[in-house]
């Protein structure tokens, strides 16, 4: 009984009331558009889901794309991007600028805020090596460990940086499925959104219209021809060795996409616009985010044998499953292949992960979903060996006092209490 009641608790505690599931990620959906850009990711956010895929995985140059990792370590370490920075010449003519933009403030001050956009707007690399130089005090290296420290923390396995800004050789790369977790982690990185979003500007401080900046990336600007009114924030880059590179954040009815484009290679057509335009088009109209399964379907019902009889466990997901399928979904092409759960043991908690099974659409494979009892059974007989347990716990300390009350009450005779000794000795003394 006493090991019985053991496995019974050490099973309550081991319980999970929970679960986890692994995002849906399709290698590609039917797609019509035309693509002669070398890397390309599409991903719906909410459901982490890659709706296009080309050479994702493929390492190439990223151009100024890499100012977006640029921007992540400066404002993470800056606490107020109101903070003036002095703009050094030092610093700005430093390196190889092919498209300066601060040579105009040298010997004044910029704000953090106002770099920040010129680090997102622009392609001139001097507003990245001033952030680098103001972050580490001089030791730009530091800036480009912490770079590469982040990537790693990301996940990226195929990044590497080794400048605050874009470079066009072997030692600076990325590809567009790491680009993808380190767009969504500058998506929540403070400010992000409204500085990659921001067509043009003027630096804080300085009312002259002269100094007014645009931004490169023309799905953003109005009266560009690319303009495309769904994208909300992006960064684009073009240099002749990694040609046009671009990522652009787009929403439009709660739904939200992540556009990637490496070497797109017709500048003259600007197709890194164009075709960025085409996908997310497609998307919006050929996919949705639906609801693939409400937490309440029963997916599988399970029986488990007792002494009392048989117990009925209904299995449900637990949870609303939510993905992106295209517009003309169809709930009952929705199927499951279990897997064999075994003898079911009792006792089972509501929320209790029972196993997996297998979803399909179509036909086609999805994913692994978790099976989770949707009700509790076999509780009773837990609460009937804790009632004993607790019974013969009592009952223990019950005899322990009575038995060490009896101890303090009789003396033994080998053990006189100091009366009787006192007497004894009068006794022999004659007394």
């Amino acid at each position: 009984m006493k090991k019985k009641l053991i496995f019974c608790i050490c099973m309550l505690l081991c319980v999970v009331f929970g679960f986890s599931t692994v995002p849906f990620a399709a290698d590609t959906y039917e797609c019509d558009v035309t693509v002669t850009s070398s890397s390309v990711l599409v991903a719906n956010i909410e459901t982490d889901t890659i709706v296009y895929n080309k050479n994702i995985d493929t390492a190439r140059f990223i151009s100024h794309l890499s100012n977006i990792m640029t921007y992540i370590v400066a404002r993470n370490n800056v606490s107020d991007i109101s903070e003036r920075v002095p703009i050094k010449a030092s610093v700005v003519n430093a390196h190889d600028n092919s498209d300066t933009t601060l040579d105009k403030f040298i010997g004044k001050t910029l704000s953090v805020k106002d770099l920040l956009h010129y680090v997102m707007m622009t392609n001139g690399s001097d507003a990245c090596y001033v952030l680098a130089d103001y972050v580490t005090k001089g030791k730009e290296d530091k800036f480009v460990e912490l770079m590469n420290k982040k990537a790693r923390d990301l996940g990226c396995t195929k990044t590497r940086f080794s400048s605050p800004a874009a470079v066009n050789n072997s030692t600076q790369f990325s590809t567009c499925s790491d680009l993808y977790k380190i767009v969504l982690c500058a998506l929540d990185t403070p400010d992000y959104t409204e500085i990659a979003d921001t067509p043009t500007y003027i630096p804080d401080n300085y009312k002259d219209p002269k100094l007014t900046i645009g931004n490169t990336n023309s799905l953003l600007r109005a009266k560009s021809p690319y303009y495309f009114r769904h994208v909300k924030n992006g960064k684009y880059g073009y240099d002749v060795t990694a040609k046009g590179n671009i990522a652009a954040v787009s929403k439009y009815s709660d739904v939200s996409y992540v556009c990637i484009i490496l070497n797109a290679q017709r500048l003259s057509e600007h197709n890194a616009f164009t075709e960025t335009k085409q996908l997310l088009t497609w998307a919006y109209t050929s996919l949705d985010n639906k609801r693939v399964v409400s937490e309440e379907t029963v997916i599988d019902t399970v029986y488990a044998q007792s002494s009392w009889g048989e117990s009925k466990i209904e299995l449900t997901t637990g949870e609303d499953i939510y993905m992106t399928m295209p517009a003309q979904f169809d709930e009952s092409k929705v199927t499951f292949d279990y897997v064999e759960l075994g003898a079911v043991e009792l006792p089972v908690f509501y929320g209790q992960n029972m196993g997996t099974a297998k979803m399909y659409y179509d036909s086609d494979y999805v994913k692994d979903v978790d099976l989770i009892a949707n009700t509790s059974d076999g509780i009773a007989m837990l609460e009937d060996l804790g009632s004993f347990a607790n019974t013969m716990l009592e009952s223990t300390l019950v005899s322990n006092d009575d038995s060490k009350s009896s101890k303090e009450k009789v003396p033994t005779a080998s053990e006189p209490t100091p009366k009787n000794k006192k007497e004894a000795t009068a006794t022999q003394s004659g007394k």
